[in-house]
Order: C-alpha cells, then structure tokens, then sequence
C-alpha cells in the first residue's frame, strides 16, 4: 500500500517539475541571446508548457555587460556612413541601458535634439541564425531516430520563434512599430511615444527622442503624482489598442513604462508588437455576446472563432461543454467588480491542456499583455478591477 496520498504526489510531481523548470533557465541563460529569447518566447505558451515552466521561463533576464564603446562607435559610424563627430555634438561612452540584443546611449544631434542612440550588438543576426538552424536540426535529428514527440508541431513552433526574433532586432521595423503605435494613440495627450529620427536609423541603429522619465515600479519615487489617475490611463490606452485597432505593444512591462513630472506615461521599445486578426475582433464581440445572452453555445463558436478552440464535431461540441463550463459559469455570474483575472487565467491554463484547445501566438502575447499590465496597475491603485475598466470598451463593441 502506498504511503503517499494523491495530494503529496501532486505536490512531488509539481516540485519536480519546478527543479527541471529551474534548470532549464539556467541552461538557457549561458546558452545565449537566442536560447534567452526562445525561454522568454515558449513562457506565453501556456498550451504547450507546464505552469511550472511558464512561470519559470517568465523569469528570464536579458540584461547582460555592455559591450566596449570601440563596438558602438565602429556599428553607428558603419550603419550612418558617417564619423560619430559628423553627426552627433555628443554621444556618451557609457550606456543608458544594456540587453542581449543591444545598449542604449545618450546623445545630441547637431541641431541640439537629446535623442538615445540604440546600437545592436555586432554579428547578431548572424549568430541567431546559426542557432536556429542549430535547432532545427537538433529537432530533425531526433524525429529521424524515433523520440517521443510532435517534432513537426515544434518546427513550427521554432519557425515562429525565428520569425519573431528576426523582426524584434530590425530597427527599421521597430521605428514603424512606435510611428504605427504613436498613430493609434493620437488622441490620448498623456500617453508618450518617442519620436524616431529616420535620417539615423538603420537595421541596426535606432535614434529616437529622449524621453526620459521615473520607471513605472519606483512607486516611492511617483509620490507627487496622481497614481489613481495614472492607473485608468494606461489601462484606457492599452484597451484602445486591443479593443479598438486590434494592434499592440506586447511588452508592458516596468522596464518599457516610465512617468514624467508631469504625470505622464512613455512607453518603450517596440521590437514586440501584436494584432488580432478581424476574425479574432469579431470572435471578442460573440464571445461579450454569449456571456451576456447566457448563450454557452455561441460562447464556444466564438472560442472557435477566435482560434482557441480547434476545429470540432458536433458530437466534440457536446464534450466541450462540460469542459468549458467551470470557466463559463464564473464569467457569467460573476459581476464585473467579482472577476478576478489571476482567477481567470488559471482556469485558461486548465482549459489550454486539454487536447481541443490550442493558444495562437498572438492572442498568447495578449494574456501576457493583461496580466502584466494588471499586475502594474495595482502596484499603483490595488483596488483597480481591470474588467471594470474594460466595460465601455465592452459596451462599444456591442454596439458596433
């Protein structure tokens, strides 16, 4: 007889797991940018790894020693086509910030503008390419001897990852990325988009406004501004992107998000942004729907819709239902004050381990979007109900 109840084998099995998440990041962080970006990647996937690992990759740091002056000098004076002295009055030598994929330096241009020069580190394109076909044929290697997987998932899953990759270290993209965003949030004077200087910006080089500013977790250091007000704002400006033009920043987190004096919020960085697909937009107004018409059945064809829910049988469709139903009978009786979003996401994760449920990247950078924002929201107001705050954003689409 075994001396161990189910609850001890649960929490053995969790520790468990716990300890190879734990290992696998540390494998992860000496391995390099690319492994450090696929970890920081794979921890939205929520339909494919256990919580543990979720949790555990979440974690993952790219802050790494800033590479020699000499490095930058030599990639901006290559990429501008031109000598550091031509173009700037100053550039200092020691970086704002560093990452895995480049550092961050103050400077000023001829004409007296403060701009922060960031410059990728050398060979890096390079080097990721090479890791992923490193990658690719680890995974070749073992579906050719028989080891228990879904490779061809994974290759996919590897290939999207590169894709991702490649995008966030091509400045060009990144500038389109914040002119886009600066766009969709033209009618919200509060929020601070740095302006990009095109005329010294390369794939490699990106030389934007100097917006500088109290990170947004320095919450001793916010004490003249309004933190209440501050809070709406940045949940009613990310709404507006999700809700309303289906384009995102994916990366909100408090190294991307700082307050001027004035009580303003600049983001930065745009290397990561979203979208939902019209499909997906409208998938959001029938999943409103169906919670408010206490239709469960139009609540399951929008996760369909949405692409969460993955092509099913009518028969498949009777097993969904009491799949779904913890899930729908807390959305639908809670009231918009009771709906807690921790609450709410772990009842998704249950959801996505099962084999009729999938995650599509985008609606995964979404979640991670929500909860981290949540998350610093209620540093700053720890009574914010995040739904609460979405209900206009609700209303409007259903009238739409």
């Amino acid at each position: 007889m075994s001396l161990w109840t189910s609850k001890d084998k649960s929490e053995r099995a969790c520790a468990e797991r716990r300890k190879k998440a734990q290992q696998l990041r540390a494998v992860l962080t000496k391995l390099g940018v690319t492994f450090i970006k696929l970890g920081q990647f794979l921890s939205v996937r929520r339909d494919i790894l256990p919580l543990e690992f979720v949790e555990e990759l979440s974690l993952l740091q790219d802050k790494v020693p800033p590479f020699a002056f000499v490095e930058v000098r030599t990639t901006v004076e290559h990429e501008l086509e031109a000598k550091l002295n031509e173009i700037f009055c100053s550039f200092e030598s020691e970086p704002m910030a560093s990452a895995s994929i480049g550092q961050v330096h103050k400077a000023t241009l001829k004409n007296g503008q403060a701009v922060a020069v960031k410059v990728q580190r050398a060979n890096l394109a390079q080097v990721i390419n090479q890791d992923l076909a490193f990658l690719r044929s680890l995974f070749r290697a073992a579906k050719a001897i028989n080891i228990k997987g879904d490779w061809d998932s994974w290759f996919s899953l590897i290939d999207e990852f590169g894709q991702c990759l490649l995008a966030e270290i091509d400045y060009l993209q990144e500038g389109r990325n914040a002119d886009h965003l600066r766009q969709v949030l033209r009618n919200f004077p509060a929020i601070i988009i740095p302006r990009i200087f095109w005329r010294y910006t390369t794939r490699r080089v990106i030389t934007e406004e100097l917006c500088e500013g109290v990170k947004i977790d320095k919450i001793s250091l916010l004490k003249d501004i309004d933190l209440k007000r501050l809070a709406k704002q940045i949940v009613d400006a990310y709404l507006e992107q999700m809700m309303v033009h289906g384009y995102f920043h994916a990366d909100p987190h408090a190294g991307n998000l700082a307050v001027t004096n004035e009580g303003k919020l600049i983001i930065y960085d745009f290397g990561m942004v979203s979208h939902l697909s019209e499909g997906q937009q409208q998938g959001m107004i029938k999943l409103i729907h169906g919670v408010i018409d206490n239709n469960i059945s139009g609540f399951i064809e929008a996760l369909e819709q949405m692409g969460i829910i993955r092509a099913i049988s009518r028969q498949d469709k009777e097993y969904l239902l009491t799949i779904i139903e913890p899930i729908w009978v807390y959305c639908h009786t809670a009231s918009t004050e009771e709906i807690d979003l921790l609450h709410l996401e772990k009842e998704i994760n249950v959801l996505l381990r099962n084999r009729y449920f999938q995650l599509p990247a985008n609606l995964a950078y979404l979640i991670r979007m929500i909860v981290a924002l949540e998350a610093i929201v209620r540093t700053l107001n720890p009574n914010f109900n995040f739904i609460r705050a979405a209900s206009p954003y609700f209303r409007a689409l259903l009238v739409s």
